[in-house]
Formats: C-alpha cells, structure tokens, sequence
C-alpha cells in the first residue's frame, strides 16, 4: 500500500489515471532512483505509496460486516521482532530457498539528505536492486478481497500480534476514473496499525490476479520486490505457494518493509506486507490520489517472520 510495497505493476499504470506504487497490497513497489526522489516530496505507498486513481476523501473506516480483531494471546507466547530477522520462518513444513542466482545489487541503501532517518537510528546497509522484474502474466489492481480472506488475515493479525495493541481494520477506496478510462476498476487497500513500546507500525494487504499456475508465477516473481537475494518458498499440498521476500529499505525516512505474498490455484494472489509506520504517518495528498508521509515511524517491523508467516498460512486456509 505505500513503500512497499512496495509498490503497482505496469497494468495499474495502464488501467487507472495517476501514479503507481512501490506496495502495497492490498499494494507496489511503487522506478529506482527516480521513484525514491518522488516518494521524498509525495510518498505515501506501499511496498512503497499506493497512488491510485480517484478524487475521495480520506478515511480510515473498518469494512461493514467483518469480524473484528481477536485479541487473544498466542499459544507460543511470541512477543514483537527485532529490526531484522534472518532465520527461517518456523511455521508449518520446511521452507526453502529458491533455486535462482542471486542478482547483482547496484548499491546499498543511502538515505536522501531530504528525507534522512531520524537522529540516532541506525542506517541499514540493505543491498537495493531493481524492481523491473514484475511478473508479465500478473496485474495487480487492488481488487478488494473475499470476505473469507479479509476475515481471516484480520483475526490472525489480532491473534499473532497479543500482546501488541491491534487497530481496527483500515480502509480505502480510490475510485476509477472511468471517463479517461472505461475499462478502469476501483482499487481497494487495506492495513491494521500494530502498537507496542517501540511505536507504531502496520501490516497491509494488497490483491492480484496471475494467468500461471502458482509455481510458475513464484517462479516469474521470484524478484518483483526489488530483492537481490532469491526468495524462500513453501509449497502446499493444494499447490499453494507461499513466497517470502527479503526486508527491503525505501525512502523516505528508511521505510522498511517485509513481503509474504500467497498465489493460489485459482490464480489469485495475495501480498501481505509488514511496515515499520502506519496511520499516524501519512496524510491524504492534496490531490486526493494518494497517501503522502509525514512521518518516519518506529525504527523496527511490528511483528517477526514467523507472525507473518502465520498471518499467510492463515490467508492460504481462507482461499
């Protein structure tokens, strides 16, 4: 929905009036030096800023007739992440690395002198690399989710975050503009706030379609979140693939973000992402199309990989 996500692809560039992401979920990953230039004066997305086509208001209501959060601790007792993690998720059967060279980063992360992080916190030597490698068979225009999706990713955040203060479910419309494209369609985002000592920060859900059979568009996307090194992966029994992208770092502020996406057999898609800020950091921007950052949020990702690895285990049941 905002840096992350970074993150939307080429086909929401094509489909809707007004800028793409990084996110984003419900975002992309919303291209290099350029976009992070851009996201300093007006970001707001996903993976990175999701910036979709539309005149609205902002508003950050929770959808009608869905379950709100269970604020129950989990059985493991599991408590909030450190700013990186590097094992393995634990959750479910074994993970594994995909079979791909890593690419060759251009660089490290280097914050813009315009957008620096705040005084004091630690700058992340994250390899960058080009996010070009979005999937051709795969669009990702922000459809809103099931309901069977939606409630289940709201009440395994509420679960696997206890003892983190969860927010209501978020969310945004950003509608069509039909009269400069016809064949355009409304774009949905949607994020819980996670609150714990260490500040605020968000997981979010964004929602694609791809014409492959879930193997093949891992494959394909095995780099669509501008990562370097190749993702780990689990394959379920029913052919669902889940797919685990590396921590990225994006202007402004060094956001961080952290991607699990889930394909499935019917060919959707679905990329749950961890933000290290959340509704206390974005505004509206004035042209109403977006999300712009006001703030630099906490310093770590609310949640570890194993939370979010639950989180999509817990979206896969549901699809």
């Amino acid at each position: 929905m905002w840096e992350n996500e970074q993150e939307l692809s080429g086909a929401l560039r094509s489909e809707v009036d007004g800028p793409a992401p990084v996110a984003r979920m419900d975002v992309a990953d919303v291209l290099r030096r350029g976009r992070r230039r851009l996201l300093v004066r007006r970001a707001g997305a996903a993976a990175g800023v999701l910036a979709v086509v539309g005149v609205v208001g902002f508003g950050t209501v929770a959808l009608s007739g869905l379950a709100g959060p269970d604020h129950s601790p989990p059985a493991d007792g599991t408590t909030n992440a450190p700013l990186v993690t590097t094992s393995p998720a634990t959750v479910g059967p074994e993970w594994t690395t995909v079979n791909q060279p890593p690419r060759t980063p251009y660089g490290t992360f280097t914050p813009a002198w315009t957008a620096p992080p705040p005084a004091g916190r630690e700058i992340l030597a994250i390899p960058e690399c080009d996010q070009s490698t979005v999937g051709q068979h795969t669009t990702w225009l922000n459809p809103r989710p099931p309901a069977p999706v939606l409630n289940a990713w709201v009440l395994a955040v509420g679960q696997v975050a206890s003892p983190a203060t969860v927010s209501e479910l978020h969310a945004q419309t950003f509608p069509a503009n039909k009269q400069k494209h016809p064949d355009s369609v409304d774009g949905h985002t949607q994020w819980i706030d996670v609150t714990d000592e260490h500040g605020t920060g968000s997981v979010d859900l964004r929602a694609g379609h791809t014409t492959l059979a879930p193997l093949a568009a891992a494959d394909e996307e095995a780099f669509a979140e501008g990562n370097c090194a190749p993702p780990r992966r689990l394959v379920r029994s029913d052919g669902t693939v889940l797919q685990y992208y590396t921590v990225r770092a994006n202007e402004p502020f060094q956001s961080l973000s952290q991607v699990l996406r889930v394909y499935t057999p019917t060919g959707d898609i679905y990329a749950i992402s961890l933000l290290n800020f959340g509704s206390p950091d974005f505004t509206v921007q004035e042209d109403q199309r977006g999300f712009e950052r006001t703030g630099a949020g906490r310093e770590t990702l609310p949640l570890t990989e194993e939370q979010l690895t639950r989180i999509g285990l817990a979206v896969a049941d549901a699809t």
